[in-house]
């Protein structure tokens, strides 16, 4: 394609992924847009992933390999961020993949709408393995992105998202180091405050895989969980735009999201004997604050699973752990 005189930086962390990097790596190397600079930056990891990275940089020129001692995902983007050269950054984790034209299609939307940011806000998935059927492309101001993501229209991860690299450092945005669950949602809505347009588009380029076992979305520790919740509190703290009905609401459903999402977590784990003053603290939370999932812009199905936890919200553990057993995968 002719807009392939741009180079485009893929930044990917890697933390003991040997099981799937390999696959990530390959779906990079295939993009359709070739003009890539690939920075792969492990973070410490003991198992075979320096191994993997070092077998596939030799072979590919893009492929720019950093090792570094263990400092976490956020200080890890960073580091692959201040290394990137393109003119545009995308970013991948290391356990999941890429179709073939996830660069091409954000590439195109930014160009051609002349965007600080583009993304789309679907994605392939355990559950979730069809491609839409039809694609819409549309334009966001700031305000309506950062409710569109708080209102979890809008993927939370940095994954399926291009950004403007003169962008970035212009408004020195980097992940906040002291979190390592819900940092890219804080990044994410850094830059969308800070975006004079975002192109949105809802075709399906990345594939997010919920059953590996290493991810700190598919085990319970109280600290992770605790880290998302400061993580929402710093995103309200950070918050530049202005502050009006829409966005409080959006707020309020975000941390109500966010502590349902812990409280699931909780009893699919059978972590409530351990941690019982949490169960309580949470499962009271989320029963009292369910219908603020009403007053925002968020899909049927958040609003259904709101008025379920408001009345019983032990159902939806279940109906997950049920999940889990009939497709066999790892939902913790």
């Amino acid at each position: 394609m002719n807009l392939e005189k741009d180079k485009v930086s893929i930044v990917v962390p890697v933390f003991n992924a040997s099981k799937y990097l390999a696959k990530c790596i390959e779906s990079i190397e295939q993009q359709t847009y070739r003009n890539l600079e690939i920075i792969l930056v492990d973070d410490g990891s003991t198992d075979d992933s320096k191994k993997i990275i070092s077998f596939y940089a030799k072979s590919d020129c893009r492929i720019k390999p950093i090792y570094k001692k263990n400092t976490g995902v956020s200080n890890t983007r960073n580091v692959g961020l201040s290394k990137a050269t393109g003119k545009y950054v995308c970013f991948s984790d290391a356990d999941d993949y890429l179709m073939k034209d996830y660069i091409e299609y954000l590439m195109l939307l930014i160009k051609n709408n002349n965007a600080d940011i583009s993304l789309t806000t679907k994605m392939f998935g355990d559950f979730d393995t069809k491609q839409v059927k039809k694609d819409k492309v549309k334009l966001m101001t700031s305000s309506e992105a950062v409710i569109g993501i708080l209102a979890y229209n809008i993927p939370i991860g940095v994954y399926s998202k291009m950004f403007r690299n003169n962008f970035l450092k212009k408004n020195n945005l980097n992940f906040i180091e002291e979190l390592y669950m819900g940092e890219g949602f804080n990044f994410n809505i850094d830059c969308f405050q800070r975006a004079k347009s975002i192109c949105v588009g809802r075709r399906k380029i990345y594939y997010y895989r919920r059953n590996n076992l290493n991810s700190v979305t598919t085990k319970f520790s109280v600290s992770k969980w605790r880290n998302a919740l400061e993580a929402i509190n710093s995103i309200e703290n950070r918050l530049i735009i202005k502050r009006n009905e829409d966005i409080e609401n959006a707020l309020k459903f975000a941390k109500w999201r966010t502590t349902s999402d812990a409280y699931d977590a909780l009893v699919i784990a059978d972590g409530k004997k351990n941690n019982v003053d949490l169960y309580y603290k949470w499962v009271s939370f989320v029963k009292k604050e369910a219908l603020c999932a009403l007053y925002v812009p968020t899909s049927l199905k958040n609003k259904v699973r709101a008025i379920i936890m408001k009345v019983y919200p032990a159902i939806i553990p279940k109906i997950l752990i049920f999940r889990k057993k009939t497709h066999n995968i790892n939902i913790q």
